[in-house]
């Protein structure tokens, strides 16, 4: 009895095992299919939830999934959204117990202007996996990237006229295209460009489908000399997703 007491004694005093668990993180567009390589990838950091000790960190990288998989086919309960080469961030955990866990995405990195964050928590298990699709955080917007003027861009007032041409490039947040009549179609969408002038609003440029993918223009006229702000915005009703970018320039 003595012998078994002092066993059982050893035993509790062991320290527990750390166990080997993996998490799969992915970061898909609103709207469309996953973030990757071809937009830099997503930032992805799993944290403590009590203590905010980073766990792991990195980029998801991978293609952007499978079009008929994640747009055009009904999804069915417990079918996969991801194939292999789907973009995704995959961390080993060391846990001897469970713990809830913070799971932050921001994404795209290789669009800074339009990169928001999106996240949630979890309860990790150890020895518990959370692969497959894993978990999915999805980001909202579109990715507005003003193409002209360019920023700080000097302009002569000749003749007390001047046209200033306006052009943006709108993507899914995943990189996925736009276009009138295309599967995101950008018919349905709201394009416009707000300028002030010196601080102050001045008027609204809205904006069309410039005869190439994704890249969208219309024209300012300019009558006054002094420092011109243009904040490009696309939305679309339907889904809510929105995008913002800015530029300014100066007309002497």
């Amino acid at each position: 009895m003595r012998g078994l007491l002092i066993s059982t004694l050893l035993l509790l005093s062991l320290p527990t095992l750390a166990t080997e668990t993996r998490v799969v993180v992915r970061a898909r567009a609103k709207d469309g299919k996953f973030v990757g390589t071809s937009m830099g990838g997503a930032r992805v950091v799993l944290r403590d939830a009590e203590t905010g000790q980073v766990l792991a960190s990195g980029l998801a990288t991978g293609t952007t999934g499978d079009t008929q998989r994640l747009m055009k086919q009904p999804h069915a309960r417990g079918t996969p959204l991801a194939d292999e080469q789907a973009a995704k961030f995959e961390a080993v955990l060391e846990l001897d117990e469970p713990r809830l866990v913070t799971v932050e995405v921001s994404a795209p990195e290789a669009q800074r202007q339009a990169s928001v964050r999106a996240s949630t928590q979890v309860w990790l298990l150890p020895g518990k996996h959370l692969q497959g699709d894993g978990l999915i955080l999805e980001l909202p917007g579109f990715v507005v990237d003003a193409l002209a003027p360019q920023a700080h861009e000097r302009l002569k007032l000749t003749g007390g006229k001047l046209t200033v041409p306006i052009r943006a490039n709108v993507v899914m947040m995943c990189g996925c295209p736009t276009e009138p009549g295309g599967l995101w179609d950008s018919s349905k969408y709201e394009l416009q460009a707000v300028v002030k002038l010196d601080g102050k609003p001045l008027t609204s440029v809205p904006l069309s489908y410039a005869g190439k993918t994704s890249t969208f223009a219309g024209e300012l006229p300019v009558q006054q000399k002094g420092v011109y702000e243009v904040t490009v915005t696309a939305y679309d009703p339907v889904t809510g997703n929105t995008g913002v970018d800015r530029t300014s320039f100066l007309v002497e």
